[in-house]
């Protein structure tokens, strides 16, 4: 007799087998679909850079890392790191004693101690070592939930197998891929039709990613993906949907524009191929790479078709001077900063003292050091920001270079590989959907994840909740401290202060109470004390200065501080120093000249202080043409373009301006060209058209010039002659060819007047009524200037190109008032032939045929 069988205790476990099974598998499912949600939610959720998405996000990856820890006997050492860096960030946050970050980290100290001096207040006594307190919380949050998606990532694998951890990856990649390919074909200018992105965004970069670097930087894991599926033959796909998806991928990739991913993926494809066959002893024959290539092949067809000319100017440009300069202008920050760095997220507050001016891009915000070594030395510090790349990239090398023998597993890896490649230029990995990406594409190509070291599944325990307790408090600290990020912020405080009532003491208040905050949470944010300095000046306080000496501390090469600076000191009297801060306005920020130059022209009591705004450099120009424009008296503008041809005498137009004030002072008979020096003034402003017309031997604009120059000597005729020459046949030469025709008929020249008709008759028209209307216009001018046959000649040869019963009448009555009375005949008849003659134009045909009868002495 079977003793189990009349055991109830054995009974009890055996039906417990089958529920914990069940429980297991149910608790499987919900892990793997909560990878699939963060994996693919954390993309579509606009890249999960806004915080509330961060939460969610987060929220769903701790569930899932503490489900998956109750089976986990150790935390895998990736895992580890992450989760170590993720922690070092939020020391980065905790307040210390002032005395003690003064010794850790003295020039963040500075920025601290300095931050509450606009408002009189007492230094403050604690405050952490990053600048960004609020971005470091954030920040060890994203990083500590990387930790949670490897987690969840390698017991997945353990579970249905590196394939399906590719087949994520490639599917969110697919899908990201075709969204934003569908918004760039349908145009959109709203992410899914709903959400206006605060930036510029190109047609083809207008996805969840809503950046061509990032999307590209996703496109390379999905495009590796699938091409380990496609090879290895272990996809549960069809080759055909893999096909698309790769097409879609490849197309995506190619129209984002990002030099740095395409050639990325190029190299890195080689060394992978190469790889391959050395490796394997892979045979590459030519239907094979063909059939291999074909997807890629046709993405780069569809992106052909689909793109622009825009497009490939943007893959075949070559400068790369804004990154470069980033890089090096950030080694004197991570020098100042090198035992703790600035505090990771900081890195957009903490760059403004270090920045310098470019030729381009004056106003661009530095966000990120578009180089993830920089990136993280700066933020981090130097001991634990190297010690992270060299773990991170040589943990990845090593793996990459151990997966050879697995197809799959192999081309994982090297996407990414190609991944980190690009982020040397192009960083994206800063976008926590891009990072939750890379970290599931390392769980699906190292070697170690295959076998995790697991055990039967038990409630909750001390590893689950090591892992999910500070993950937690994390979560808790991003919701109460980093809801404010720096650009939400400084859109918020924009939009109070040009809502603001300066009469409103209250509103004043509340907003420098709200400007307190802010400057609270990012010391070393330069908007902000500017915000402060203007509600002082628009307040007439005492203490505007401060508030400006405060910006100009945190952003001493931010234009919009230095215009406003020299706003204060002319308030005060001393122009000379605030023609200098408009110099610097200009020279940080080119988009500010105009306005610098408005102002100069308006507080520079002469033309010599007026040039001491003006800075060096080609954007100088351009600068001094907007001062010069400004001038009162014609006498101030002709002296200020004389000082600009002498300035920058490679100015085309300048030179220009030049003869254009000359002529002017000519044409109203004042100084400095009256009666007495009338000549000299002419010789003078044709010298400068022609230095012009050496300069730009293709502009129309200055042999225009050149007309009114003979126009003002009398010579009509050879004004006329030179406007039928250079006059553009376009619309945009309407003006020119008006003058042309007023002119000839001026001169009284037969011959002028006739070839200047002749070539303004064959100008190009879109449309048969509006040549029509151009000859129109011509005749109605020649028969004004007493020119009744030329008229009538282009009066029919109007009615010719839009036959209509009322131009041919409008020909027999120009022809009767010039008797001609044969044309007017003939032109009657054909009024009479045309397909809409009515009752009306039938009455004023009779009328004219009686008058051309009285006129010709012909009976009716």
């Amino acid at each position: 007799m079977d003793t189990t069988e009349s055991n109830p205790s054995a009974i009890r476990r055996r039906r417990r087998r089958p529920q914990r099974r069940r429980a297991r598998d149910r608790r499987d499912s919900i892990c793997d679909g909560l990878l699939v949600v963060v994996v693919v939610g954390s993309a579509l959720a606009i890249g999960t850079v806004h915080i509330p998405a961060l939460l969610v996000v987060s929220a769903f990856a701790l569930i899932g890392a503490t489900l998956e820890a109750s089976s986990l006997r150790r935390v895998p050492w990736p895992a580890v790191v992450l989760a170590v860096l993720g922690l070092f960030s939020a020391l980065q946050a905790v307040p210390l004693p002032a005395a003690w970050v003064s010794g850790l980290s003295p020039v963040s100290a500075a920025v601290w101690l300095r931050s509450l001096v606009p408002f009189g207040e007492a230094a403050l006594r604690r405050f952490p070592l990053s600048l960004d307190e609020g971005a470091s919380v954030a920040e060890a949050l994203k990083w500590l939930t990387y930790a949670c998606v490897y987690i969840m990532a390698i017991h997945v694998r353990a579970r249905r197998g590196s394939v399906w951890l590719a087949l994520v990856l490639f599917g969110s990649a697919s899908l990201v891929t075709l969204i934003t390919l569908a918004h760039g074909v349908a145009e959109l200018t709203q992410l899914y039709g709903v959400y206006e992105p605060n930036f510029t965004v190109g047609r083809w970069s207008l996805g969840p990613l809503l950046n061509s670097n990032n999307l590209a930087g996703y496109a390379i894991l999905g495009l590796f993906a699938g091409g380990g599926l496609m090879v290895s033959g272990r996809s549960p796909l069809p080759r055909l949907p893999l096909t698309i998806g790769l097409g879609v991928i490849s197309a995506a990739l190619c129209l984002s524009g990002s030099r740095a991913g395409i050639v990325s993926v190029l190299a890195i494809g080689v060394v992978t191929l190469i790889g391959l066959a050395r490796s394997q002893g892979t045979r590459f024959s030519l239907r094979n790479l063909v059939l291999g290539a074909a997807p890629v092949l046709i993405g780069i067809a569809a992106a052909v078709a689909l793109g622009t000319s825009s497009e490939v100017t943007q893959l075949a440009s070559l400068d790369a001077r804004r990154k470069v300069s980033v890089w090096l202008w950030s080694l004197p920050m991570i020098r100042d900063h090198a035992l703790f760095g600035v505090g990771r997220g900081s890195f957009e507050t903490a760059f403004s003292p270090y920045r310098q001016a470019l030729d381009y891009d004056w106003a661009i915000v530095f966000t990120h050091a578009e180089n993830f070594v920089v990136q993280w030395i700066a933020e981090w510090g130097v001991p634990v920001g190297l010690c992270a790349v060299l773990l991170i990239v040589g943990y990845v090398l090593r793996e990459w270079y151990g997966s050879r023998s697995d197809r799959l597993r192999f081309l994982v890896m090297a996407g990414l590989v190609a991944l980190l490649v690009q982020n040397l230029a192009d960083l994206g990995l800063e976008v926590p959907a891009l990072a939750i990406a890379a970290v599931l594409a390392l769980a699906t190509g190292e070697r170690a994840a295959s076998s995790p070291e697991t055990e039967s599944a038990k409630p909750f325990g001390r590893l689950a909740f090591a892992i999910s307790a500070p993950v937690l408090g994390l979560w808790i600290g991003t919701l109460v401290w980093s809801r404010f990020p720096v650009e939400l912020e400084r859109r918020e405080m924009a939009v109070a202060f040009r809502a603001l009532s300066v009469k409103n003491t209250d509103q004043i208040a509340r907003f420098r109470a709200e400007l307190r905050g802010a400057m609270r949470r990012h010391p070393g944010e330069s908007y902000f004390p500017l915000l402060g300095s203007l509600v002082a000046m628009q307040t007439n306080e005492d203490n505007a200065l401060i508030w400006i000496g405060r910006a100009l501390e945190l952003g001493p090469t931010n234009g919009p501080v230095h215009l406003v600076l020299a706003r204060l000191l002319h308030e005060h009297g001393a122009n000379t120093q605030a023609m200098l801060h408009l110099r610097l306005a200009a020279q940080y920020d080119r988009t500010l000249a105009g306005l610098a130059g408005a102002h100069a022209s308006l507080w520079a009591p002469s033309i010599d202080v007026l040039l001491q705004a003006i800075p060096e450099g080609p954007y100088g120009g351009s600068m001094l043409l907007e001062a010069c424009a400004k001038q009162r008296s014609t006498e101030l503008k002709v002296s200020c373009y004389r000082r600009g041809t002498l300035r920058d005498p490679l100015s085309s137009e300048m030179q220009q301006k030049l003869a254009e004030a000359l002529l002017l002072a000519i044409q109203a008979g004042k100084s400095p060209c009256n009666e007495l020096v009338v000549g000299s003034c002419t010789a003078e402003a044709e010298a400068a058209l022609r230095t012009a017309e050496k300069l730009e031997p293709k502009s129309w604009r200055p042999p225009y010039l050149m007309s009114k120059v003979m126009l003002a000597r009398g010579d009509a005729v050879g004004a006329a002659q030179i406007l039928t020459r250079v006059c553009p046949p376009s619309a945009e030469g309407d003006q020119c060819w008006q003058e042309a025709i007023a002119i000839a008929i001026q001169s009284r020249s037969e011959s002028a007047i006739a070839r200047a008709a002749d070539v303004f008759a064959t100008r190009p028209c879109d449309a048969l009524e509006a040549c029509a209307n151009s000859l129109d216009w011509l005749a109605g001018k020649l028969a004004s200037g007493d020119q009744p046959a030329l008229a009538n000649t282009f009066y029919t040869r109007a009615a010719e190109a839009d036959p209509s019963a009322d131009r041919w009448l409008k020909v027999a009555e120009h022809a009767t008032q010039a008797h001609l009375y044969g044309v007017a005949g003939a032109a009657l008849e054909r009024a009479d032939r045309s397909p809409d003659n009515s009752v009306s134009s039938r009455a004023h045909a009779e009328l004219l045929r009686q008058a051309v009868a009285r006129g010709s002495g012909s009976p009716l």
